[in-house]
């Protein structure tokens, strides 16, 4: 009986031992070679087109002497503590039509709890004043901005617009957070989209000035509430694009696949052609047998206006690791036309921290379907490091992937069968030698009744 329990765990834990870089499909190479103690490294866009594992289990860091060394994962991104936005006052800004901005003299007045604006416009020579931008008063907000929301008068507008947002702490220096950035309501074919919220990088400023980019399409605004950004600056998303050809048997269905397992999102959609709105669904499955699964909804446009076209905001999923999509549109409410539709699908960066132990050159091995997870807990891995730290850790570049020795990235399709067959296999394994054993202690028993 220890023999055969012993057969079990062998053959278990083969399936996930993989300590060789021999048993993996590839690897990049780290340039890690300051002598530091520990590194970090973003995890490259080829580990996701390659791993064998969405949970990233079969990565491992080998040194110069084929050893794997430890390593933990670090999400990058803010602290999950959050505030909401705050509403700050709004003054409207009146003077001649078509004033550039560069010609507006401002001035605040403070009495107690009251504020008031002065503006005065260079070269005004009279006539009728119209409404040429909107001043916000941000002074008593202690943190950065990271963007703006709007409400408008009429709640409904049937319009939009672009508005250019500078920031300036003496009302006489400006510096634009945001040059061209489109705002406004619209409705078509029973669906409505709003774009209320302009976003831009953080940004500490006493004072906003809000004007418009043609001075025929101004949208009056009511209200306007600051965006506070989270603890941590947000990382850029890292992006992969790719083409969704129309499905030629299923009119207004545009699979398309990522090449990979990637943690995705956020997807952007670029329409064919122009003056395009189209509501629409996405769906996602992990293999090409499954049945598609229903991931979100929304609207997706593509519109010319006064010589610049304004196009959807990217579409928030997930996070979905599934490699095939399909993006599924109205065909009832025009479709989007003849062509391919460009589709970028983004995801927010995952940092890996190694110890640097033994001689370089270190690589980042990955694609094993028979590698189990050794990453441990960040904390155990670095002394006295927080989650809630910025690590003061090099950070350092990986290179193009090389192919090892191990089963191919397109053979690694279906890693769970994979898994699975081969723990069918020692158990059927296990099962002949119990058979044996038990036709043995049989033959025993008679021999011994024979007595």
């Amino acid at each position: 009986m220890k023999t055969i329990l012993a057969f079990i765990l062998a053959g278990a834990s083969a399936l996930s031992a993989a300590q060789s870089i021999d048993e993996f499909s590839a690897a990049v190479p780290i340039d890690a070679s300051g002598g530091e103690a520990f590194y970090r490294l973003v995890v490259p866009q080829s580990v996701y087109e390659g791993i064998a594992f969405d949970d990233l289990r079969d990565l491992r860091v080998f040194n110069g002497n084929n050893e794997v060394v430890p390593h933990a994962f670090r999400s990058i991104g803010p602290r999950p503590q959050k505030q909401g936005p705050v509403v700050l006052p709004l003054f409207p800004l009146h003077g001649p039509s078509g004033t550039p901005s560069d010609d507006l003299d401002l001035s605040v007045d403070r009495v107690g709890d009251k504020v008031s604006v002065r503006l005065q416009v260079r070269g005004d020579k009279g006539g009728e004043k119209v409404l040429i931008g909107y001043l916000v008063d941000a002074s008593k907000i202690d943190t950065p901005l990271s963007g703006l929301r709007f409400g408008w008068k009429p709640p409904g507008a049937e319009q939009l617009t672009s508005v250019r947002i500078e920031a300036s702490g003496d009302l006489k220096n400006w510096t634009p957070l945001a040059t061209d950035a489109p705002i406004g309501g619209l409705s078509h074919g029973g669906q409505r989209l709003e774009r209320d919220t302009v976003e831009f990088r953080q940004h500490k400023a006493d004072y906003l000035r809000i004007t418009w980019l043609e001075a025929n399409r101004v949208l009056e605004i009511a209200g306007v509430q600051g965006l506070v950004p989270e603890h941590w600056e947000q990382a850029d998303r890292m992006w992969k694009e790719v083409r969704a050809a129309p499905d030629t048997a299923t009119p207004g269905d545009y699979p398309f696949d990522l090449g990979g397992r990637f943690p995705v999102d956020r997807l952007e959609f670029r329409l064919p052609q122009q003056n395009t709105v189209v509501p629409l669904q996405i769906l996602s499955r992990r293999d090409p047998k499954d049945k598609w699964m229903h991931v979100t909804s929304g609207m997706a446009y593509r519109i010319h206006q006064d010589g610049r076209e304004v196009t959807s905001s990217p579409l928030p999923v997930g996070p979905n690791t599934h490699r095939y999509w399909l993006l599924r549109v109205n065909v009832n409410a025009g479709g989007v036309g003849a062509g391919d539709v460009g589709v970028k699908a983004g995801w927010s960066p995952r940092e890996l921290v190694f110890n640097a132990r033994g001689s370089a050159p270190f690589q980042l091995a990955f694609g094993n379907v028979r590698a189990g997870s050794n990453a441990i807990g960040i904390e155990s891995l670095v002394p006295g490091l927080r989650t809630d730290q910025e690590p003061k850790i090099a950070l350092v570049a990986t290179g193009a992937p090389e192919k090892l020795a191990g089963v191919q990235p397109n053979a690694l399709a279906s890693p769970v069968e994979r898994k699975k067959w081969g723990l069918w296999a020692v158990l059927g394994a296990a099962v002949v030698v119990l058979a044996w054993m038990a036709w043995q202690l049989s033959n025993q028993m008679k021999k011994a009744d024979g007595k």
